[in-house]
Parts: structure tokens; sequence; C-alpha cells
């Protein structure tokens, strides 16, 4: 039967090398000689070689032996290591502030808040593809902070906490060629025979586009399917094709986007946070910072226009 090496057994190998005699060796490892020579002929056993040659003056390693007291070595120098090497990435991930970043116009003031705040060296940045994504890795304790967007009510993970930042209606992003875009608001209905731009990830915005629609009577003739962050800008400019945006976007030039009153939808804008995170006690200042950023329009706080600044680690 092959007897199955663990790290105790390549130790136990060190040390009668080291020792030159199985009694020392026993005597240092505080184990009966006879066990411990039992140990090492099962070993010699399973290898099918010797490990060492023995004489009334002790033990001497054979070349066989030394072949596999040189693994036996790095093996273990190795898992020695493993402690130190996690203590030092425990101490790095506690010293960091791991923040989210998402595709909202808030997530610039958040990094300028951090900034104010005296976090910003600590920021850490994560991008993710969608807003499920971003909750999963809340979920799993991978993020302490982050400014996140919705138009429906979206399921926390448990241990986070939430803050309201803004809210921001949504509006129709046109070509500057458009008809539409002569007018200083769109009616919904006139939106029925575009062709529509709809982000693609597990956030389902296919699915509100289509009820969105579906409540004005119409089905949407979705033309692309883009990611969030992707080249909807373009697309709008140079296909002619149409999408839904948060009002206070930066806009590439050559598109436009403009109000649909008739749309009650409104995205809200929240602070995400880990609640046993070292920001936690924090987050309330951050979220003033934020706040005093968002500029009121029509007695409404909705998101500004500054562009977002991304900090230097990014993963």
């Amino acid at each position: 039967m092959i007897m199955e090496l663990e790290l105790k057994h390549l130790r136990h190998l060190q040390v009668i090398a080291r020792a030159g005699s199985l009694n020392r060796a026993a005597a240092e490892l505080v184990l009966p000689q006879p066990a411990l020579s039992r140990e090492l002929r099962r070993i010699e056993e399973s290898l099918g070689r010797s490990l060492f040659d023995r004489d009334r003056t002790g033990v001497r390693v054979t070349p066989f032996g030394r072949l596999i007291l040189d693994y036996a070595d790095g093996i273990l120098a190795r898992t020695a290591r493993i402690g130190a090497d996690l203590s030092h990435l425990r101490a790095q991930r506690d010293g960091a502030l791991r923040v989210g970043w998402s595709e909202t116009t808030l997530s610039g003031h958040l990094l300028d808040a951090l900034e104010v705040t005296g976090f910003g060296d600590r920021a850490e940045i994560r991008t993710a593809g969608s807003t499920a994504e971003m909750l999963c890795w809340f979920g799993r304790g991978e993020l302490d902070l982050a400014v996140l967007s919705e138009q429906c009510p979206v399921p926390l993970p448990a241990n986070t906490g939430r803050i309201d930042l803004a809210e921001d209606p949504l509006a129709v992003m046109l070509p500057q060629w458009h008809p539409l875009a002569a007018l200083p608001s769109v009616r919904f209905a006139e939106l029925e025979h575009e062709r529509w731009i709809s982000s693609t990830g597990p956030d389902r915005c296919r699915e509100f586009l289509a009820r969105v629609c579906g409540s004005f009577g119409f089905s949407p003739v979705i033309a692309h399917h883009v990611p969030v962050s992707g080249p909807r800008d373009e697309i709008v400019r140079y296909q002619g094709d149409i999408t839904l945006i948060q009002s206070t976007r930066p806009l590439a030039p050559g598109v436009v986007h403009r109000p649909l009153p008739e749309l009650l939808v409104r995205t809200s804008h929240f602070l995400l946070y880990r609640e046993d995170s070292r920001i936690a006690p924090g987050v309330g200042r951050l979220a003033e910072v934020i706040g005093e950023a968002c500029r009121p329009r029509g007695g409404r706080r909705v998101a500004g226009e500054s562009r977002p600044r991304l900090a230097a680690r990014t993963s």
C-alpha cells in the first residue's frame, strides 16, 4: 500500500538528516524512537528505495534521499511563507478601501468625495459590467463602497447599508440631426417607429425597455445590444438609433438628449456600503459631500455633470 506523504513526514525527514541519528531526531521531535523508525521504514517502502544508510554511528543520507530532501526543503520553505504572505495580503486588504466603479453619473462625485474626506489614497477601484455583478461582489465581501443606480428596486446583499443620494429623470438620446432633436421635449409615442439600443448583461435592461415601451402601447425594435459602458453615443450619432439615458449623463459631440415628460420612471442613485467595513462610520460624511456636488434643478436634487477621475489603483 502506497503511503500518502504529509508535510509532517517531510519535516521528520529533515530533522533525521540534520540530527544524523534516529535517537537524536526522536528526542528533538518528542517522539518515541521506535515510532519514528517505523514511520521512516514505511516512507522508504512507499518510495521503493532507501533514504538513509544506517550503521552503529547513526544515519547518512543516500543520493536518492538527498533528491527527496531537496524536494522536501523546497515544499516546506514555500509552505512556511504561506502564513506570512496571507498576513501581508490581509494587511493590504484591511488597509485598502475597495471601491466599485459603475456607469452612473455620480461615480465621479464619489471619487471626489473620497479625496475631500481623506480616503482617496486608500481607494482601490474595481469596475463591473453590471449592477448585478457589483451586488455579487458586495455579497461576497469583496467591495466596501460604491455608488449604484436603479430604475426599479433591487434586492441588496446582507450586511450592506444604503444611503439615497439623488434622482435623475430618464431622457432619450438622439442624433443631433434627428427631427425630434429640434423639440424641447419628446412625447414617448413619437418614438414607436425608431430603432433602439439596449444594454446587455444581467441587469435585464432589455426587459425594462420592453416594459416601458409597452406601457405606451408598442414594442421597441432593438437594433443593437451593447454593454453598459459600450459606444452608445457613437451608434446614436452615426446610425441614427436611440436609447434611454440618465438625463445628466455627459454626451459626446453630435448627440443630444431630450426630456420625456410622460415617463415617470426615475433613476435613483444611492451609496451602498459594507456595514462591517472601516468606511462605514464615514459614509454619512461622504454622502453629504456627494449631495453638495449634485445640482438642484427644478426643486429636485439630481446628478451633476463632473467628469469622473479614476484612482491610481484599479483592478
